[in-house]
């Protein structure tokens, strides 16, 4: 496990991750669901599931371009069907590595519950993920985080437990409803390697934002696609959403939105930009069952 990060308290832990590199150029992360990561649909919600796809592409990343850094400029997650687990895995390639970015891809799929990863695969993936990472300059002020350089590394990200939903793990609280205007403390429980928001956390803070906005009044709907472009870290706090809601309804189709993360303690600066894209709960759960055809 890389040594001075994730602290011992630290949503990473919470999520029990455990991730594994097999070669320079592939990764796996998985974590266990539990009621306190869930959806209306029963499964892992996307903000989730982007905190697990964001770890694991950030620890091929970062193995891909040292002795340089990285930091991610994009995430696009698309989900397909709920992720009912028990285990959720995703599994990361690097795509592409220039000059100046490395592209990543990870497939997010539900397996049963063997100790050693990829096995235990019943279907094709529930969701699809893409990374960009810049490939930033090395500097001594990461020497903090040493990641194995072999040709296959695992660690566990463990020790620690929700006892509440993510949301209120966060910290997370509704300024406005249908304006889908939330508000998130910076804190160091949600740091990334770079003393800011982990970069997942601002993806399920803009789900949830998302998730309020378009539920407002209405039929509960899911997001089920996200695509996040980071502008500036989130390092003073608090993070606060705003919501525009493009399209909304609830019964049918389900709607869309983009929602703005702005640092509000750092002179309002804009530091992501999320489009997303909401669904009712049939349009994951097709069949009169409820369950996953």
């Amino acid at each position: 496990m890389p040594t001075g990060y994730p602290p011992e308290h630290h949503i990473l832990r919470d999520l029990n991750l455990e991730t594994e590199t097999f070669s320079e150029s592939t990764a796996h992360a998985r974590l266990r669901v539990n009621p306190y990561i869930v959806d209306d649909a029963g499964g892992v919600r996307i903000g989730v599931l982007a905190i697990l796809v964001d770890a694991v592409g950030g620890a091929l990343a970062a193995r891909a371009v040292l002795p340089d850094w990285m930091a991610t400029a994009d995430l696009t997650i698309q989900s397909m069907a709920p992720a009912l687990g028990p285990i959720v895995e995703a599994r990361a390639s690097v795509l592409r590595k220039g000059k100046t970015t490395l592209v990543v891809e990870a497939g997010v799929y539900c397996v049963g519950d063997s100790e050693e990863m990829s096995n235990g695969e019943a279907t094709g993936p529930v969701a699809w993920a893409t990374m960009t990472f810049a490939i930033l300059p090395g500097r001594s002020s990461m020497s903090t985080i040493n990641f194995p350089t072999g040709a296959a590394s695992r660690w566990a990200m463990t020790g620690g437990e929700f006892d509440q939903p993510v949301v209120d793990a966060l910290g997370i609280s509704v300024v406005d409803a249908a304006e889908g205007r939330l508000s998130m403390p910076v804190v160091e429980y949600l740091f990334n390697s770079f003393q800011a928001v982990q970069g997942g956390v601002m993806a399920l803070l803009a789900d949830v934002a998302g998730t309020t906005a378009l539920s407002a009044g209405g039929e509960p709907l899911i997001v089920s696609d996200l695509q996040v472009a980071y502008l500036a870290l989130g390092r003073t706090g608090p993070i606060v959403t705003r919501t525009r809601v493009l399209e909304a309804d609830g019964a049918t189709v389900g709607g869309g939105a983009v929602v703005e993360l702005v640092d509000e303690g750092a002179n309002g600066r804009l530091a992501t930009v999320v489009n997303l894209r909401a669904v009712p709960k049939h349009a994951l759960f097709p069949n009169p069952t409820g369950t996953r055809s």
